[in-house]
């Protein structure tokens, strides 16, 4: 049974990855930003806002395949070419030295020698921001690109030895565990060479005190404003971690070179849609534009809501149906036949809301019992799972076991419940797997109509303020939770009728 069970998941794995390629082109639809095309040469700033307004939606990557994956080492090679040619892209890779800072000095200064003294004064003095963002040199030191070029050099001869990955890594542990301004200061001088490690140590440590030096040392040095102040609560705490890993999965690249399998992967993995399922799996999905929230935290406490709610419908539907179809089957004709049918016929014709509706005069949000809503949303699929219901069970007290089995002198009971049911409740079970997506779509207009703040209401929320991010994620969750009721539906089933469960498996050994 775990065989089958494991095999109908990975017919499903596809699914999903279809799913999230109609979702990922879908959003390629969107409204894009403004390309740089509307931007003078000159307007190095409106350059920077836009390519960064690109690349927080991946825009500056290919589709499906990065056969030149860039990282801060191709980055500054480029820039440098630029400021040796000094065309039009010049004065804006003056600006990107400044933003890789310390990450780009190892592939920067030891290179000085090689250039002409004039690109290499000019690369020189457009890192004196870089300088007093480390506090650094002094201000003569700029006076003009041999003494910046010289300054530089010196540094590199003294301190080069700290841009390596274990002497970042033993001065972050340090800060974390006996923080000083000291200890912080150090950090500084390596600037974002420092980056990938103060963001890891971001997502494991929960003290405040080291997330307040944390996120203060990465918000100077990349004047991104996301800081834990002193006196933040827990949920504040989470926003700015949130936010900093968000940001990091953007500008990663920026900050680090890619060695080894690295650079095999990021063909891949330096993807528009490798970023966007990546990101949405792993919880990347930044801030929401309405109130600032993480995405991914709303997510995880909406949804169980949302969720909970369709499944209790779920369950009560069941438990209403199923005795209610098998006592029509077995009165088949007579007056509680008709009644139902009425009654059912009744409830198919109103739509949820008004239902919703007419239950909320009995409370409204927090003082209605969870039992209105569910009952207002069970009423959806209630007289379509009663009729399958009645349908098969109809058909199965026809079949010749059950009349051989009362020909026996089987009590009609158990000729109904032992002989019958069993079989009768394979197609409701089937329809049940169906009937849970559709379930938790309704719930987004109970929730409306009682005022519950689950994944249905946030999301009528995201749409009027824009908030795609928020969109894709329930969408690519409704997607998994439609293909795992699927799969549920067909493992139940199996474990119904077992020879569904061996035509699978003769299948399986023809096809071997």
């Amino acid at each position: 049974m775990l065989a089958f069970a494991l095999r109908r998941a990975l017919w499903a794995f596809p699914t999903l990855v279809g799913v999230s390629l109609v979702v990922f082109l879908l959003t390629t639809l969107l409204p894009a930003v403004e390309s740089d095309a509307g931007a003078s040469a000159d307007d190095v700033a409106a350059r920077l806002r836009v390519d960064d307004l690109r690349r927080a939606r991946f825009l500056d990557l290919p589709a499906f395949l990065n056969t030149t994956p860039q990282d801060v080492e191709a980055r500054v090679e480029e820039c440098v070419v630029h400021a040796v040619a000094d065309d039009a892209d010049a004065p804006l890779c003056d600006k990107r030295f400044v933003q890789f800072g310390g990450s780009g000095l190892p592939y920067l200064i030891p290179g000085f020698p090689d250039l002409p003294p004039g690109p290499r004064g000019r690369i020189a003095l457009a890192l004196a921001p870089v300088a007093r963002r480390m506090n650094v040199g002094e201000p003569r030191d700029f006076d003009d690109g041999a003494s910046a070029a010289l300054f530089w050099s010196r540094f590199w001869d003294d301190r080069s030895v700290d841009f390596t990955a274990p002497a970042v890594r033993r001065e972050v542990d340090r800060l974390v565990r006996r923080g000083s301004d000291l200890r912080e200061d150090d950090l500084r001088k390596v600037d974002t060479f420092a980056l990938e490690q103060l963001v890891q140590i971001m997502r494991t440590t929960t003290d405040r005190d080291a997330l307040v030096r944390l996120t203060r040392l990465a918000s100077h040095i990349t004047n991104h404003d996301a800081v834990v102040n002193a006196n933040d609560g827990a949920l504040r705490m989470r926003a700015v971690v949130s936010d900093w890993q968000s940001w990091w999965y953007v500008h990663e690249l920026d900050y680090v070179a890619l060695r080894g399998g690295g650079k095999i992967t990021a063909s891949i993995a330096q993807t528009r849609y490798a970023k966007w399922v990546l990101g949405a799996a792993t919880g990347q999905l930044g801030l929401s534009p309405r109130d600032g929230e993480p995405v991914f935290d709303k997510l995880v406490s909406r949804a169980p809501v949302t969720l909970g709610m369709a499944f209790l419908a779920l369950l009560l539907n069941l438990g209403v149906a199923v005795p209610l179809g098998v006592l029509s089957a077995w009165r088949q004709g007579r007056a509680l036949d008709r009644a139902t049918s009425l009654l059912l016929l009744a409830f198919y014709s109103l739509p949820t809301f008004l239902v919703a509706e007419i239950l909320t005069t009995f409370g409204r949000a927090e003082e209605a019992p969870i039992f209105l809503p569910v009952a207002a949303l069970s009423t959806v699929s209630l007289a379509a799972t009663t009729q399958q219901q009645r349908a098969s069970m109809i058909e199965a007290l026809g079949q010749d076991y059950v009349r051989s089995a009362l020909a026996k002198g089987a009590r009609t009971w158990r000729a109904v419940v032992v002989h019958a049911l069993r079989n009768a409740l394979v197609p409701t079970v089937t329809l049940a797997g169906i009937q849970f997506p559709i379930l938790v779509g309704a719930a987004f207009v109970v929730e409306e109509v009682f005022d519950i703040h689950g994944m249905g209401w946030e999301t009528l929320r995201a749409i009027e303020s824009r908030d795609a991010a928020w969109i894709v994620a329930v969408t690519l969750l409704c997607a998994f939770v439609t293909t795992s009721c699927l799969v549920a539906s067909d493992v139940v089933y199996a474990l119904l009728d077992p020879r569904a469960r061996e035509q699978q498996l003769s299948v399986r050994r023809r096809s071997t």
